[in-house]
């Protein structure tokens, strides 16, 4: 399914969660998601971030997690078919 609008999904693995939170917020004028979750090999919890992208606005995202937090981790995977406010609007047959 080709689209023209593109979307990425990030995850981001910060201890500064918080002010990425914030400057994605803020900057990038996209909502943004506060998981829980517990590193397994550590059995310590950590926070992840989750936002959604319009392609062109992955390359801002990179830049504030790069100016906050260096060492942060990040995974940034291509989705096909983001539905909702901001995006595409959801279409009923």
């Amino acid at each position: 399914m080709a689209r023209i609008n593109r979307s990425v999904h990030f995850l981001i693995y910060s201890s500064k969660y918080e002010e990425i939170a914030t400057a994605i917020n803020t900057t990038v004028n996209r909502g943004v998601t506060v998981l829980d979750g517990t590193g397994w090999y550590s059995r310590k919890p950590v926070k992840v971030i989750s936002v959604l992208v319009r392609k062109p606005e992955s390359s801002l995202v990179f830049s504030i997690v790069h100016s906050i937090d260096p060492e942060a981790l990040v995974s940034i995977a291509d989705v096909s078919g983001v539905f909702g406010s901001g995006f595409d609007k959801i279409k009923a047959k």
